[in-house]
């Protein structure tokens, strides 16, 4: 009896093995590409989720006698891509009968997109990008099917005016972006049907002149908006409110002048803020109220800021990265960055005017691993400035400042005999160097002459024996040909 249990069992096995191997083989056969030639010019290869057609090069009809040729295949065409084509109208119809995952229409001149021509793929799209033609408007009838749709990308067309409910059927998209148009307008309605699932929008490279705040206002799950490259010349509080889930905003290479009052204080979980790239002179000390929890990058490069916003600044206590390159900063009061002891770990200072640092500027900034003073206008830094973040700092940027040599300056050859990991490569490439006046010439600080320089000799050896001697400073004077060598244990 047991062996006509085993030998019924074998059999079930066995043919349990058949079907699994016929089903496999049926699963590789709608995945086979057709026979070469009978597509072309289009060419085809076979991906781990479905086909990768490509068409290039090439005009209408031979996409349109292509696409008939896949017609009734069963495929699925996982990337169908149109590219660098002579395809000015996408026709009715066109992808009847195919299941397509991705499309991707692109620099073809295509400026008609046919109601019909996408309705048939609706339920199977989930990314289109049609960037890099000449649409000059949102072809909202032939997108309205398309309810499986998560990217949307129509960067790089013509579209000067977002009309109302010009996105509507477009329910689940998660990603829009329109960046280099020309939009200078956009409906209340524009966006009516994208609240529920829109997480990023990029509006970049338009010709907007202010925040379309009644647009925007429904897109309370937006995560970042992108409105860099635009001709925005004024903001104002309230022009933010209804984006409670904002992430990530950026204005930078507008037009500003000023940070009024509040104008950020309805986006309590924004976490960067990029404002680069304007003529901001002016930050009211009450301009980042409302960030004060989440901001941690903020970023005020190539402005007119004269000095450090301090006020403004000392509220954000989860700063980490603070860039405020290419402004007209000339000094650096001593509480200027009080408060950011346990966050900043990025700061950058470079191709400002700063000529003088004093001795507790950077007191307490406990976790700095960045600081960028390169062009500047620095004749010293003592060491007395930068011993507070040596312990914590992996990159130190001084370049291109008019350092004289001083034994003030053998503080950065210290440092960097100590770092230990990958920053340490970076640091040895970059020319540091300082001018010796009476010599006329340049030395690196790496090589400084401290002998002849009469300086007092520093270098710290880091240990580790168990916390009870840790550092030993050796202090070496060399003058005119007497050593004297002092040797003190910090614990």
């Amino acid at each position: 009896m047991a062996r006509v249990q085993m030998f019924r069992w074998t059999w079930v096995c066995f043919w349990a093995a058949i079907a699994g191997l016929c089903a496999l083989a049926a699963t590789e056969g709608q995945q086979q590409c057709p026979p070469p030639g009978e597509i072309s010019p289009c060419s085809c290869t076979v991906k781990k989720n479905g086909l990768d057609i490509l068409c290039e090069f090439t005009d209408q009809q031979h996409i349109i006698d292509a696409m008939g040729k896949l017609k009734g295949k069963s495929l699925i065409i996982f990337y169908l891509k149109l590219r660098h084509n002579n395809l000015k109208k996408l026709t009715g119809f066109i992808f009847l009968g195919l299941d397509i995952r991705h499309l991707t229409i692109h620099n073809s001149s295509m400026s008609v997109v046919e109601e019909a021509s996408l309705s048939s793929i609706g339920k199977m799209l989930t990314q289109l990008d049609v960037s890099q033609n000449s649409l000059s408007q949102i072809p909202s009838q032939a997108f309205k099917n398309l309810h499986q749709l998560l990217i949307l990308n129509v960067n790089h067309n013509k579209v000067t005016n977002l009309h109302a409910k010009a996105f509507q059927g477009l329910d689940t998209l998660e990603i829009l972006t329109l960046y280099e148009n020309k939009i200078a307008n956009i409906d209340h309605e524009a966006f009516v049907g994208l609240e529920k699932k829109l997480k990023r929008l990029n509006l970049g490279g338009n010709g907007l002149i202010k925040i379309p705040q009644k647009s925007l206002a429904i897109l309370d799950m937006l995560k970042k908006l992108e409105m860099q490259e635009n001709r925005i010349s004024e903001i104002e509080e309230g022009d933010f409110e209804g984006l409670r889930n904002l992430d990530s905003l950026g204005l930078a290479h507008n037009k500003l002048r000023k940070l009024p009052a509040k104008v950020f204080s309805h986006l309590t979980l924004l976490n960067s803020l990029e404002l680069d790239g304007n003529n901001i002179d002016t930050i009211d000390p009450e301009a980042f109220v409302g960030l004060e929890e989440n901001l941690q990058y903020l970023r005020l490069g190539d402005n007119n800021i004269h000095t450090i916003p301090t006020d403004a600044l000392k509220g954000l206590h989860r700063l980490r990265h603070l860039d405020l390159r290419s402004n007209n900063i000339s000094y650096i009061a001593e509480d200027a960055l009080a408060g950011y002891g346990d966050s900043i770990t990025f700061l950058n200072l470079q191709k400002n005017d700063i000529r003088t640092l004093s001795g507790v500027v950077f007191e307490n900034l406990n976790s700095l691993e960045t600081l960028n003073l390169q062009n500047n206008k620095l004749m010293h830094i003592p060491e007395d400035v930068m011993e507070p973040v040596l312990d914590t700092l992996r990159v130190v940027d001084i370049v291109d400042n008019p350092l004289l040599c001083d034994c003030e300056l053998q503080w950065y050859k210290n440092w960097l005999r100590n770092l230990k990991d990958k920053d340490d490569d970076l640091m040895q490439k970059k020319r540091t160097v300082c001018t010796m006046q009476h010599e006329h010439r340049e030395y690196s600080l790496q090589s400084l002459p401290l002998d002849k320089m009469k300086c007092v000799i520093k270098s710290y050896d880091v240990g580790s024996t168990g916390g009870a001697e840790s550092n030993r400073l050796i202090s070496i004077s060399a003058t005119a040909g007497t050593i004297v060598c002092v040797l003190a244990r910090f614990i």
